[in-house]
């Protein structure tokens, strides 16, 4: 009798720890996800330079490196279901969206002669679905 109480205990201990530990990853990775996000939210909410943009570009490329995400034939980062973030700019003169990718291989220092007075404003942003980490971006010169 005392044998299957233990067996009973020590099995809703288990399940219990179990939950616990989800719980926890579930809060750990909530928390992971809010802090990334006002990163970017903080250039998503109002007007910014170019100057502002290009460091934006250079803190999702370096996160794309540091997650290791992976590229395509044409060296653009492929969007992944968790931690990907890609940036998209429009320009007043051209029809054409512009990856972040494009524009770093053109050159920081170009980008920011040419544009780091010009300002350009949000338009788009996307979460991932699985961990709601920002995923996309889109900036709109004005």
């Amino acid at each position: 009798m005392k044998k299957n109480l233990f067996v009973i205990i020590g099995t809703f201990l288990i399940i219990l720890a179990i939950l616990f530990y989800t719980y926890y990853s579930y809060q750990k990775m909530q928390i992971i996800a809010n802090q990334k996000n006002k990163q970017y939210e903080s250039y998503t909410q109002e007007e910014i330079l170019g100057s502002s943009l290009m460091s934006l570009i250079h803190k999702a490329m370096d996160e794309n490196e540091k997650n290791e995400i992976s590229k395509d034939e044409h060296n653009r980062y492929i969007e992944n279901q968790e931690n990907s973030i890609r940036i998209e700019v429009k320009f007043l003169e051209s029809d054409i969206i512009f990856d972040m990718e494009a524009i770093y291989a053109l050159g920081a220092e170009e980008f920011i002669k040419n544009y780091s007075n010009i300002k350009f404003i949000c338009t788009q942003k996307e979460y991932h679905e699985k961990t709601k980490q920002i995923k996309y971006l889109l900036f709109e010169q004005i």
